[in-house]
């Protein structure tokens, strides 16, 4: 019985190997991205709400006029601040992200495994489409080049023993 050949070339064994770690890497860097609004709207609630107990505090003892109308200064900044991140769609678009990239490394992932299979032509190009999809679904988030790194090294230990890049 000879060997069966790959119905991929080289080139796209390659792209398919490169597709599945960078979508791990995506699938992590958001969810990562996820936590951090999370802990940011935390942070600007707790904030809000000392700055506006202070500000009571204040007034109802009858001093520091110049105390209660800094902390309600910053009270009202803290509020804007939190309207205008909007930290709460931030995190489900990232955990959206998040679910969405994990699922396409899966979907490469099984096309690696299975890349002598008929349909692996077919599969190859519409994980490519799914790609280009994702990844202008992704603009809409900041991108932290070192948090995005952080997960790509990890990635690559991971799946290789060892960081690719430096």
């Amino acid at each position: 019985m000879a060997a069966q050949l790959p119905v991929l070339s080289e080139l796209q064994q390659k792209a398919v190997w490169e597709g599945w770690l960078s979508s791990e890497i995506r699938s992590n860097y958001f969810a990562d991205l996820a936590q951090h609004f999370v802990r940011e709207q935390k942070l600007i609630n707790w904030s809000m709400l000392l700055f506006s107990s202070g500000a009571f505090v204040s007034a109802a003892k009858d001093g520091g006029q110049l105390v209660v109308l800094g902390l309600t200064f910053a009270t009202a900044a803290l509020s804007a601040l939190s309207l205008v991140q909007q930290n709460q769609k931030r995190v489900t678009d990232a955990l959206d992200l998040q679910f969405r990239w994990h699922r396409l490394a899966n979907e490469f992932q099984s096309l690696w495994d299975d890349m002598y299979s008929e349909e692996a032509q077919t599969k190859f190009s519409m994980l490519e489409e799914k790609v280009a999809e994702l990844s202008k679904s992704s603009a809409t988030l900041p991108n932290r080049e070192k948090l995005m790194l952080k997960w790509q090294k990890h990635v690559e230990m991971m799946h290789l023993g060892k960081p690719v890049s430096a």
